[in-house]
């Protein structure tokens, strides 16, 4: 599944009985497809090549997964998107940058997420704790 499939997929109504279809929090994990549209591509495989590609097989494209500003090299990541075979599984971010599936394990890490409506920017600071970014709206 690329990309733009798991987009439209985390965005559709069909869920096990009883699961919500929305959230409305501030923050919260990345999404599968965030991951894969963070990708800027490299010299040999372009970020159009990476995008058409499936996420479960960027392990074989060090360009898509060393070029995407949410890969995190030898850790795996959660995100929010749930594993449609299992009620109890979601997809993950593999170490070696893929996508795949896991049960919970407290070992993984996390990447928080937030949307920023159009009107806000970054005015300020790196994104480190030692100077967190500022942002403004306009």
């Amino acid at each position: 599944v690329t990309a733009s499939m798991f987009y439209e997929r985390e965005r559709g109504t069909t869920v096990y009985s009883g699961h919500a279809t929305t959230w409305t929090g501030k923050i919260g994990l990345k999404y599968a497809s965030d991951y894969g549209y963070a990708t800027s591509g490299g010299s040999t495989t372009n970020r159009e090549a990476c995008l058409n590609k499936e996420l479960y097989s960027w392990d074989s494209s060090s360009e898509c997964y060393n070029n995407d500003w949410l890969y995190k090299s030898g850790t795996y990541q959660w995100t929010l998107t749930p594993y449609a075979r299992a009620s109890y599984s979601v997809f993950i971010v593999s170490s070696d940058g893929d996508l795949g599936s896991s049960t919970p394990r407290n070992t993984y890490g996390v990447s928080p997420a937030l949307y920023l409506n159009s009107n806000v920017k970054i005015s300020g600071g790196s994104g480190t704790e030692e100077s967190p970014y500022t942002l403004t709206m306009e």
